[in-house]
């Protein structure tokens, strides 16, 4: 297909829609002249200075994307730290918008390469993204971008049983895709991975959630026609740091495999066991590649058969950070994908290395009694901060080491600017962290008491009562951070809260999907001693879509989501007598439209509501895949009831 056709199925495609152009204003320059040269082919496109934003930014934001096909988001560090920015694509996603990325940043604040991270890493997994590094070839990166975007909004918007053909001159069959088999839920079973469907590209690249472990699987479906050789690729932080190059050669009927190292190929290994079905033309329509991660080696598997050689592990697994695909023809042999699926633990985080800007997941609210130590190594410079964060923008407790004015910052900010509601300046303490120790070392611990916040500098108690200024709870990660351009991390290791007792023996089911219609029961024993007991349906432990906790200390059952790794919006209900006194209770989750129908009764057939709430739905409730359960002092849930029919049972104890 040339371009001109492209043009005109995009124009086709979108309607009276737009494309709108999401940016953080220090790429205001760069995406002006993207916008200039997309009008220029005739798209309609929105970009807030040519007059999409008047009045209320809010509501000139949602008018640019509830009038979108399509948001290109241009991914940088400041993009990603933008509450503005992060709100604005969220609320495409929520929508359903089709999002194309494109790359403004080549590197870090801190001179390492740019990754997507965090929720703009969630919100662009496993989608190309386009290259706008730099304002050179423009043109050709316009047509790039446009192809991309009627590519990805013709799969997204074509109906079930009609085939797009995005290029010209070929007649190939549709690979089938394989049988998707329903799978039984079973008790702390995680899911095989997330599949992607794969843009008709010569070379993909598609990050993984996570480094891999041994145990991990990798698959790959595709269909061969023809073409000389076509690869699967394990690579680092770049292309001159392979793990694994599997390189699929049919017209010389082997297997190439090798790695890369510092740019330099090392030895190859060669298997021609399965590649010659191929001449018999067994797989020309279809063929699977499935890689397995053991000990000290990979695994490889063709359609099953595994083959003869094994290659071994050379440069550490973990390291791997992207799949990329490749084709030498350009004939879209690549058509799915399945990498590991993010790990959902029960264990306790306990003492971990510290990364700059990683952030670090709470795994549970804070709460009373809890407490966060985090340790370091004494350096001079601007200053760095440890962090205790809610969201992107909100700095619950910001602990903030300045050697060059000789003190320490404790502030607090919510939606405000800096200075915020603590701006305490401790030169003592800053004076015991800096030359307490001969060697430098340093270690900070945060109590959260009934009252207030008690705080350690090196064992040395803060003397100033520091009292709470923001919710204990809405606490959601942590994060440490250093001036831009600092070479050294001051930040050694730090250790956060163990979860309490979670719901070992009942533990974490697997499912397909949820549909509009769909009902799901628990049973459980009330406890009115016990301090608070909830339910999870989620995607991953960043995606929860809904969050049932009931509290009977407090008095109240809380409703809430998290999305990317934030806390929405509390939904609260006072708990009446009659399900605090009721014992045995049943609770219905009702899978609607726009909400979760959430009602408390005494029967299982729903005849005695004693509770009815309603959670709106801020992710979408098709992609959860597991519910999980957790009882922080004594058993309480007894019972499952999936939509389908299956049922989990559990005595108690």
């Amino acid at each position: 297909m040339d371009f001109s056709t492209v043009q005109e199925a995009l124009k086709d495609q979108m309607g009276d829609r737009h494309i709108m152009l999401s940016y953080q204003w220090d790429n205001q320059e760069l995406v002006a002249k993207v916008y200039d040269l997309i009008v220029e082919h005739g798209i309609n496109v929105w970009m807030d200075i040519h007059g999409g934003v008047t009045g209320n930014i809010n509501e000139a934001m949602a008018t640019g994307v509830e009038g979108s096909a399509i948001v290109c988001c241009f991914m940088t560090q400041k993009y990603e730290r933008s509450k503005n920015c992060s709100a604005e694509l969220n609320y495409a996603n929520d929508r359903g918008t089709t999002i194309v990325p494109c790359m403004a940043q080549n590197r870090t604040e801190e001179g390492n390469p740019y990754r997507a991270s965090g929720w703009l890493g969630i919100l662009t997994a496993g989608k190309l993204w386009i290259d706008f590094k730099s304002d050179e070839q423009l043109e050709m990166r316009i047509t790039q971008l446009l192809t991309e975007c009627c590519s990805r909004l013709c799969k997204s918007e074509t109906p079930v049983g009609k085939m797009v053909t995005l290029k010209s001159g070929m007649n190939k069959k549709k690979a089938p895709a394989p049988k998707k088999k329903k799978q039984r839920a079973v008790a702390g079973k995680m899911a095989t991975g997330t599949v992607i469907e794969l843009p008709d590209e010569s070379s993909i690249t598609i990050p993984l959630n996570q480094p891999l472990e041994p145990g991990d699987q990798i698959e790959v479906w595709g269909f061969y026609e023809y073409g000389e050789k076509f690869n699967f690729n394990l690579v680092g932080d770049s292309l001159n740091e392979v793990l694994i190059h599997f390189d699929i050669r049919p017209t010389q009927n082997v297997v190439v495999m090798n790695n890369k190292e510092n740019g330099v190929w090392q030895t190859e290994i060669r298997d021609s066991r399965v590649v010659r079905k191929f001449e018999r033309g067994e797989y020309d329509e279809n063929f699977h590649l499935l890689v397995k991660y053991e000990e000290d080696k990979l695994v490889f598997f063709m359609n099953g058969e595994q083959l003869r050689k094994t290659f071994p592990i050379r440069i550490p697994m973990r390291q791997g950070k992207n799949v990329v695909l490749r084709d030498q023809e350009d004939l879209g042999r690549w058509k799915k994908l399945r990498i590991p699926e993010p790990r959902v633990t029960q264990e306790s985080k306990g003492t971990s290395s510290v990364k700059l800007g990683e952030e670090m997941i709470l795994e549970q609210a804070l709460t009373v009694g809890d407490c966060i130590e985090v340790w370091g190594k004494y350096q001079g410079g601007d200053k760095y901060s440890f962090n205790i964060m809610r969201g992107k923008g909100d700095y619950l407790l910001h602990f903030d080491i300045r050697p060059q004015s000789g003190t320490i910052c404790l502030d607090s900010t919510l939606d405000t600017a800096w200075p915020g509601s603590l701006n305490l300046h401790l030169s003592d303490e800053f004076q015991q962290l800096a030359h307490g120790n001969a060697n430098g070392d340093f270690h900070i611990k945060v109590e959260f008491a009934e009252d207030n916040i008690e705080l350690y500098v090196n064992d040395m108690k803060v003397g100033d009562r520091i009292p709470y200024v923001f919710d204990l709870s809405a606490a959601t990660h942590v994060i440490c951070f250093v001036p831009p351009g600092s070479t050294q991390n001051p930040w050694k290791k730090i250790s956060l809260p163990k979860p309490r007792q979670m719901f070992q023996s009942f533990g974490t089911y697997e499912f397909e999907s949820f549909s509009i219609g769909d009902v799901v029961n628990f049973t459980g024993h009330f406890r009115k001693d016990v301090d608070a007991f909830a339910l999870n349906i989620m995607e991953d432990t960043k995606n929860i879509q809904l969050h049932v906790s009931i509290r009977p200390q407090e008095g109240v059952v809380v409703l809430n989501s998290m999305v990317g790794g934030g806390w929405g919006k509390e939904v609260r209900a006072a708990i009446p007598q009659s399900l605090a006194s009721c014992g045995v209770f049943d609770l219905f989750v009702l899978v609607g439209e726009k909400t979760f129908g959430i009602e408390f009764s005494k029967d299982e057939d729903n005849e005695n509501v004693l509770l009815e709430m309603k959670m709106p739905h801020r992710a979408d409730f098709t992609k959860a895949k597991f519910i999980s359960f957790r009882d922080v002092k004594d058993n309480v849930w007894t019972e499952l009831n999936m939509p389908d029919g299956t049922s989990y049972f559990r005595e108690i104890l």
